[in-house]
């Protein structure tokens, strides 16, 4: 038997009895009951033994593809992501940007793997390589791929396991992937499909739905923030809504063009910290809600933030500066009226402290 069959051989046995296929037959499989005692540590086992198997199976998988007969030279327009989406769009992303200029500069080195779109005739669905797809459809190249009849399951473990052992996926859009799968399928593949405990699993589908996913959107990936800053973050969510003074403040954070022009991380950042500033409802901020201008800076407790007028300036207070802040963008006019006036007002002030003298 020559090495091209040899290699179409094991690529579809890793598909039909074992593989991707056995992955999903085994998330339905019952288990044995254990004592509540013994569940820990015989989970835990279980768990690393999976993720070593499917680790060593993905890796075989990549290897294979890339030297496969199989792999067809496919139009990027009639390819379409997967029905469950696992990453969130940013407007530029650095390590899209390089995967694209290697791609330019050396050719598309790894396949993606598809298989044909249910209902679809010549039209293929991704179970992974939407980045290297993106980019061959950004570059005007055809992508290279393996074309493999998989059923949603098997997508979706194949999909999982893959972000997962590369670590492409940031900690929430993990949490977002987890909740969107939890609609649809059960928690026993959901551990298959990212390679966790069922414990975690629990956790990150939980936090997710702390918070509402367009809020998620805009702050976006946030690839550098882990666990517990998205934790300290939900903590502020009820029911998946902010208090009323919490969520005036950041309606009008998202709303400037200088908060969308942010890295991800950034963005999440000031959000963070703009809620942790931010008061609870007090006389001072419902009486700035019904338009009464508020109460003097120096008034104000430090750490603490508010908006004058009709969301003109954002006044931060901190233990050492009081900080004035205008859009420039959005609030251009007003801008340039202060800084006319500014000399106006600091030579009234003088005054002032002469008469008081």
């Amino acid at each position: 038997m020559n090495k091209a069959k040899d290699r179409k051989n094991a690529l579809d046995t890793l598909f039909s009895g074992g593989g991707m296929a056995g992955m999903v037959a085994d998330a339905t499989a019952p288990r044995p009951r254990l004592s509540s005692g013994a569940i820990g540590a015989a989970e835990i086992n279980l768990i690393k033994d999976e993720r070593d198997r499917l680790r060593e199976e993905l890796k075989t998988l990549n290897t294979q593809m890339a030297s496969s007969v199989n792999v067809v030279e496919l139009d990027p327009e009639q390819v379409q992501p997967s029905f469950v989406a696992d990453r969130m769009e940013v407007a530029f992303d650095p390590a899209f940007e390089a995967l694209k200029e290697s791609i330019a500069e050396t050719g598309q080195q790894v396949p993606i793997l598809v298989r044909p779109a249910p209902g679809e005739s010549g039209v293929y669905q991704i179970a992974y390589g939407h980045r290297r797809w993106k980019a061959c459809r950004a570059l005007g190249k055809s992508v290279r791929g393996v074309i493999k009849e998989l059923s949603d399951e098997e997508l979706l473990v194949a999909q999982g396991q893959e972000n997962h052992e590369r670590k492409d996926l940031s900690f929430i859009e993990t949490c977002l992937f987890v909740y969107r799968l939890a609609q649809d399928y059960p928690q026993t593949l959901i551990v298959k499909a990212i390679g966790k405990d069922k414990s975690l699993v629990s956790k990150l589908r939980k936090l997710a739905a702390t918070m509402p996913e367009e809020f998620l959107r805009v702050i976006g990936p946030a690839p550098k923030i882990g666990r517990p800053r998205w934790e300290e973050m939900a903590s502020f969510f009820e029911d998946g809504r902010l208090a009323s003074n919490h969520e005036k403040a950041v309606t009008s954070l998202f709303a400037l063009d200088s908060f969308t022009e942010l890295h991800s991380d950034e963005r999440f950042s000031e959000v963070l910290q703009l809620l942790q500033e931010t008061p609870a409802e007090t006389e001072a901020s419902s009486a700035q809600s019904a338009g009464e201008i508020p109460v003097a800076a120096h008034t104000r407790k430090a750490n603490s933030s508010e908006w004058l007028g009709n969301k003109h300036v954002l006044v931060k207070h901190t233990g050492k500066a009081t900080v004035f802040s205008v859009d420039s963008k959005t609030q251009s006019d007003f801008s340039a009226f202060l800084l006319k006036e500014l000399p106006v007002l600091i030579a009234k002030y003088e005054e002032t402290k002469g008469e008081d003298a």
